[in-house]
């Protein structure tokens, strides 16, 4: 008889931890002791699991690469404390950048300038007629910003001389599928500032776009360091 009770309790209690640690599905969410502890609805960088714990279903479910992606700004709004302004030679860029008053506050400039252009070719064109005006002169400062930011994003494939023999492409161990665009050839060298702008936003066949990467200021630095490889 007490192996009777022992096994009724023993069947008792183990129906009662399963309740209480039940499985999630469909309309019910489960239990778990402390669950936000120990399986946190955060993306977890350091963690191998296929990031389904506290999801429901498989539209609240996502995939580590869908999370590890820049998150994208919402439309047509820039972040606080920062501000995007082109130049205009009056000084206005020191003034957005503290240097009008000894107690001024300097506001970034970032890359988060709203562009009005669609990734079409259609756009693409419209974006190299309308997009004439350099935003930063071509001068030695501004090269001289552009060239590390060239090498380390453009001189891989298009070279360091810009003549489309990059390390990725001409290099000892190569790997780029494409010839990469030859940036002192004619057709470049005529090509309108708008065109180079929207290739960094939205990249050009096997070229991906860097509009993550590039602040809107350094990607006219880039632009003027090209400009300056073309005019040697």
């Amino acid at each position: 008889m007490k192996y009777a009770i022992g096994a009724i309790i023993g069947i008792a209690l183990f129906a009662w931890l399963f309740s209480l640690c039940s499985p999630a599905g469909k309309n019910k969410t489960g239990h778990e002791y402390m669950p936000d502890m120990y399986h946190p609805v955060s993306y977890e960088a350091n963690t191998l699991s296929s990031y389904s714990w506290n999801h429901w279903d498989d539209e609240s479910t996502f995939q580590k690469d869908e999370l590890s992606q820049p998150r994208s700004k919402v439309s047509g709004t820039i972040p606080r404390g920062y501000t995007a302004v082109y130049y205009s030679g009056s000084g206005l860029i020191d003034v957005v950048r503290g240097k009008n008053a000894p107690n001024a506050i300097a506001a970034p400039v970032n890359g988060d300038v709203p562009f009005y252009y669609e990734n079409t070719e259609d756009d693409r064109l419209r974006c190299e007629q309308e997009m004439v005006n350099t935003a930063y002169p071509t001068d030695a400062a501004s090269v001289a910003k552009g060239k590390p930011l060239y090498d380390i994003y453009c001189g891989i494939c298009h070279g360091e001389k810009g003549d489309g023999q990059g390390y990725l492409y001409a290099g000892p161990n190569a790997k780029y599928p494409s010839a990469p665009k030859n940036l002192l050839d004619d057709e470049m060298k005529n090509a309108g500032d708008g065109r180079y702008y929207f290739a960094i936003m939205y990249g050009k066949n096997v070229m991906g776009g860097y509009s993550d990467k590039l602040s809107f200021e350094e990607r006219w630095h880039v632009i003027n360091y090209i400009r300056a490889l073309q005019a040697k």
